[in-house]
C-alpha cells in the first residue's frame, strides 16, 4: 500500500510538473508575441507522458538514436522518473526520460532525443523545452541539481548553451535555483 501511494503521489508531480512547463510556455508565447511577429506557436506544445501513442509515432521516426520502447519497463520499476513526449499537434517532436537518485537531490537525464532525421516544428527545441519540464519535477520533489547522464559529445555544447557545467566529478550538471511555484 504505501508503494502504490508514492507511486500515485509522483504521477500527481509528473503531471503537475508538465501542466507548469505548459503555461510557462505560454507565457513565453506572450512574451514572444509581444517582441514582434513569432514564427512558432509554442501553444501547440504539449507535453505528455510516454504513452503507446507515442511510442507507435515513435516506430515512424528515421534511424532514432535510442531504443525507447524499454522505457514502458522503467517506468514500471522507477516510480518516482520523469518520462516525457513532446508533441507539436500531432507530431511527436521529442522523448526524454529522466530519474532523480535515491536522495532525490539530483535527477538525472538517462535519456533525451528529439525526432532525428527530417525537419520538425520543434526542431532545436527540444532540449529546451525537456529541461522546462525536468526544472519543473526537479523543484517539486526537492532536487538541487539536474545531471546528465552519459551525454552524447555531440550535445554537449547544447546543455551548456542550456547552463550545465562540469562539476569536480566529471558531471556535466546544473545547479537549479529554488523557485516558488
Amino acid at each position: 500500500m504505501p508503494r502504490e501511494r508514492t507511486h500515485l503521489r509522483y504521477q500527481l508531480y509528473r503531471s503537475r510538473a508538465r501542466k507548469l512547463a505548459s503555461i510557462n510556455t505560454a507565457h513565453l508565447q506572450h512574451e514572444l508575441e509581444q517582441a514582434g511577429p513569432t514564427v512558432l506557436d509554442l501553444s501547440r506544445v504539449r507535453f505528455e507522458a510516454i504513452s503507446a501513442q507515442a511510442l507507435n509515432a515513435f516506430e515512424r521516426w528515421d534511424d532514432p538514436h535510442f531504443s525507447w520502447g524499454e522505457v514502458v519497463r522503467w517506468k514500471a520499476r522507477e516510480p518516482l522518473a520523469l518520462d516525457l513526449a513532446i508533441w507539436f499537434d500531432e507530431v511527436l517532436c521529442g522523448l526524454c526520460f529522466a530519474n532523480p537518485n535515491n536522495s532525490r537531490q539530483r535527477i538525472r537525464i538517462v535519456r533525451l532525443e528529439g525526432c532525428p532525421g527530417g525537419v520538425h516544428p520543434l526542431k532545436n527545441r527540444i532540449a529546451p523545452l525537456a529541461i522546462l519540464v525536468i526544472e519543473q519535477y526537479a523543484q517539486i520533489i526537492g532536487s538541487k541539481f539536474i545531471e546528465v547522464q552519459e551525454p552524447l559529445k555531440g550535445a554537449i555544447s547544447i546543455y551548456q548553451q542550456l547552463g550545465f557545467y562540469f562539476d569536480a566529478e566529471g558531471r556535466l550538471v546544473k545547479a537549479l535555483e529554488s523557485l516558488v511555484s
